[in-house]
């Protein structure tokens, strides 16, 4: 998931010229991901890993990545 999550980053980045703030994903996805992350202790060290904030949304068939605009100290989701 970490990988693919870097690719989309980076397809995004490229499409755009800039990199996106916010991907969003559904509760399995991001329960593979803390997998791949098992030093991460909470929301907040997995955002740090990732780059960018995370937004759960179950409607999410496939993770995907945009650019959204929010308070330089507001988080989507706070655990």
């Amino acid at each position: 998931m970490l990988s693919h999550i870097v690719n989309l980053v980076s397809d995004y980045e490229t499409d755009h010229g800039y990199r996106p703030n916010l991907i969003y994903m559904n509760e399995m996805h991001y329960s593979y991901l803390r997998e791949e992350i098992p030093y991460a202790s909470d929301h907040y060290d997995v955002v740090s890993v990732v780059g960018i904030d995370i937004a759960l949304n179950d409607e999410a068939v496939n993770p995907h990545v945009a650019t959204v605009r929010f308070s330089e100290s507001e988080h989507i989701l706070n655990s």
